[in-house]
């Protein structure tokens, strides 16, 4: 049977509004009582106290006017519907969104720990990331691309981001700005790091994943490369007093042979290498240029693997010590960076009447001298000791 049709007359329909609006509010399923409002006629109470039994008119039960409705073959939901003003199941919609976040949240945090491990630093990412991931699956797949592409940025660094990207997660474009995987993985880079932006290129080379592999090459001189090919033009640079440069690209195509016992120094900046050039000085030489990125790390790697001793100087300062202490945990040697030399350098600048700035901030620690971190307290730049290192070449 129909819905009665005096129920669907104009003057039922604020009273139908009021009434979906409390079952959204309540839910779907309520059925107690519920307060007219004021401006509800008296012909409509009437009206509704014959339908649902009821004894007040100025409150209806909803069970009640279910149960009449029922007679008619009908119920609360239909003549809502039928009225034009159907419940949208907010309050259902509230709890199932609950108990969706509530289940994406376990299957995060658990796959996190079971993927990425129980850092501080997986708890802060996990935090970051909690809010744009939609449900418990999607919780999974995430974790699963930013432990893969984790995974891959602790190698050398030969690939460049869209070939991790590719491999790793999806497109080769999911790793650039404005991929979709991009904020996710740079927050995991940066946040693991300890320092950095997650947006920062500088975060993502030095993880091994620079944006490509030719933009940012290692600058060389002298390098006694053997064999053919680039080996080749490296010695015809060198014979034309010409530095190289070597992008990640060529040098993991190119077999990286030294001749036994050879010494490469490595320097912080590129005014020690030009003037080595400039005063043609042949020791083999290579320039990180500040924090070294994927190419020089990957020369470098590949020169301690062909047996050569691979030598580092740089800044007397928190940076420069940070950088030779993460050379030096490669197999780099720090050279000419004791406490010793440290304050000859000082003394040699109080003397020239130079004034140097405070470190500012904490030294790192020195493990091939403990004493150069204690006694470091003014930064003296490279190139204030260049000339005695180039005398040393």
């Amino acid at each position: 049977m129909p819905i009665p049709p005096v129920l669907l007359e104009a003057d039922f329909l604020p009273l139908w509004r009021h009434v979906s609006a409390v079952l959204d509010r309540r839910g779907l399923d309520h059925r107690g009582w519920v307060s007219l409002p004021d401006d509800v006629p008296t012909t409509v109470r009437a009206r509704l106290k014959e339908i649902a039994r009821g004894r007040s008119s100025a409150r209806l039960h909803l069970a009640a006017l279910d149960r009449g409705l029922a007679a008619h073959r009908t119920d609360l939901i239909a003549l809502l519907d039928e009225a034009g003003c159907p419940p949208a199941g907010r309050r259902e919609a509230r709890d199932a969104d609950r108990d969706r976040r509530r289940v994406r949240d376990v299957a995060l945090d658990a796959e996190a720990r079971a993927r990425l491990g129980d850092e501080p630093w997986v708890q802060a990412w996990v935090g970051e990331v909690r809010s744009r991931v939609p449900d418990d699956e999607a919780a999974r797949d995430l974790v699963g691309k930013v432990a893969r592409v984790l995974a891959l940025a602790g190698s050398p660094g030969e690939r460049s981001r869209g070939e991790v990207a590719a491999q790793a997660v999806r497109w080769a474009h999911d790793l650039d700005r404005g991929g979709a995987y991009r904020r996710p993985v740079g927050l995991a880079l940066a946040l693991r790091a300890g320092a950095g932006h997650w947006d920062d290129p500088q975060v993502w080379a030095a993880a091994g994943m620079p944006g490509d592999l030719v933009a940012t090459p290692v600058l060389t001189w002298a390098l006694p490369l053997l064999g053919d090919g680039l080996a080749t033009a490296v010695r015809a640079a060198t014979a034309a007093g010409a530095p190289m440069p070597l992008t990640v690209l060529s040098l993991r195509a190119m077999p990286v042979e030294v001749p036994p016992g050879t010494v490469v120094t490595s320097v912080e900046n590129p005014r020690l290498l030009e003037a080595a050039v400039q005063q043609g000085r042949t020791a083999p030489m290579l320039c990180t240029a500040g924090n070294p990125t994927s190419a020089p790390l990957l020369l470098i790697r590949r020169l301690l693997a062909a047996g050569a001793q691979v030598r580092h100087h740089g800044d007397f300062d928190p940076d420069g010590v940070a950088i030779t202490a993460r050379l030096a945990a490669l197999g780099v040697v720090p050279w000419r960076m004791t406490a010793a030399d440290y304050t000859a350098a000082l003394a040699a600048a109080d003397l020239d009447g130079v004034e140097l700035r405070p470190v500012g901030g904490p030294v790192p620690e020195t493990s091939w001298d403990p004493d150069l971190r204690r006694v470091m307290s003014r930064g003296v730049d490279e190139e204030r000791v260049m000339d005695g290192l180039l005398g040393e070449l």
